[in-house]
């Protein structure tokens, strides 16, 4: 049996006073207002969170906590987490925050209830009433699922519910991963349709496996060049606001020092003609990839196959998939295997380096007891 002191209730002043000791042994006192009542009641609750070794602060904390998500819904919640979550990630991952939250509030029976009351269930039966009505993709639906599990997540870390009701949820089934294979033939073609500057960003994407907004918004301040090798690394900001240092290859440096020249500091691409770092590319880059009938799949090349080239490219030099996923700052391997395409006939070789192991010499040896050295 549980060996607690008695709550005890006093009047000091107008209010009255709650006397305990928590699970710890610590002696506190916490006011229960002017009504004698309400304060007995409390002691009660008190006494029986003691007996089961709870403590009555951290359960009251608890009440609090789920009696805020009572009322705070996903469209309240959504200014919160971009100002304290969305502010951290680049302009590009902002804009998406809105543009995939504008259409879940189009549901008002998950974006008007209680956030501690979005079940699984509930998030699924949107997911695919979205896919039914509006003929989006299975992808489009898990982005926005994943936004709503990301607001939940975040929502728990800053005490505001207690528990995520969408952790473990399991997005629907995507079409076939985009299979991404060009040549250095293909890409030496692409280059030569590129002004100068831009041919230098599309070349350091395949060498470096960079996102296009870190490679826009990458500084001079944030590369650091070795001088014992012709290598370097940089500093990004990656997906979920973290900041890490990703290594870079010798031709991913020749690129740098051919873009930043005698400069010191400021953005590495500098747009020729406004002397400012470019904001947008893809109308040149996608001119470039019409001229040169670069396809992947039946659909034309985007700069983002770029980051698939890099991986592919590594994987098929025989740069392990756990590498590959470092240098491109995933956190599981499932989302690197989505950026590599295999080639079943590189595997077949690969296999024909296993060694063959004679059992017919294996057997004399043992017979001859000449694998017990020592004795």
């Amino acid at each position: 049996m549980v060996n607690i002191k008695p709550v005890r209730i006093t009047m000091r002043g107008r209010n009255y006073q709650i006397y305990y000791h928590n699970p710890n042994g610590e002696r506190r006192r916490l006011s229960a207002g002017n009504n004698l009542q309400n304060a007995q009641r409390m002691a009660i609750k008190f006494n029986d969170w003691l007996m089961e070794g709870k403590d009555p602060e951290s359960e009251m904390e608890k009440a609090k906590q789920i009696e805020r998500a009572r009322k705070i819904t996903l469209k309240e919640l959504f200014p919160v987490f971009i100002e304290r979550h969305g502010s951290k990630q680049s302009n590009n991952m902002q804009i998406m925050y809105h543009y995939r939250f504008k259409n879940v509030i189009r549901c008002p029976q998950l974006a008007g209830i209680p956030i501690n009351s979005i079940s699984k269930r509930l998030m699924l039966d949107y997911m695919h009433t979205r896919m039914k009505q509006d003929g989006v993709s299975a992808a489009t639906v898990n982005r926005e699922a994943a936004l709503v599990k990301s607001m939940l997540f975040r929502a728990t870390e800053w005490d505001i519910i207690e528990s995520n009701l969408l952790q473990g949820l399991r997005l629907l089934p995507e079409a076939e991963k985009r299979k991404v294979e060009i040549s250095t033939e293909d890409a030496a073609n692409l280059l030569a349709e590129l002004p100068e500057q831009m041919a230098n960003i599309v070349e350091f994407a395949i060498y470096s496996g960079f996102r296009k907004e870190n490679i826009l918004g990458l500084k001079i301040e944030s590369i650091k060049f070795h001088d014992l090798t012709p290598t370097g690394e940089a500093e990004l900001v990656i997906k979920g606001g973290r900041t890490e240092k990703f290594p870079l290859c010798p031709l991913a440096i020749e690129v740098l020092k051919r873009a930043i020249g005698n400069r010191e500091k400021g953005y590495v691409f500098l747009n020729p003609h406004t002397n400012t770092r470019y904001y947008s590319i893809l109308k040149t880059f996608d001119c470039a990839v019409r001229k040169t009938s670069l396809t992947v799949g039946g659909k034309k090349l985007r700069f983002h196959d770029l980051r698939h080239v890099f991986a592919t490219w590594l994987h098929k030099s025989d740069v392990s998939l756990d590498i590959v996923r470092l240098l491109l700052g995933h956190r599981d391997r499932e989302t690197t295997d989505r950026y590599i395409t295999y080639d079943p006939m590189h595997y077949r070789n690969v296999l024909n380096v296993i060694p063959k192991i004679d059992r017919k010499n294996n057997k004399e040896t043992v017979k001859n007891g000449k694998n017990w050295q020592g004795l």
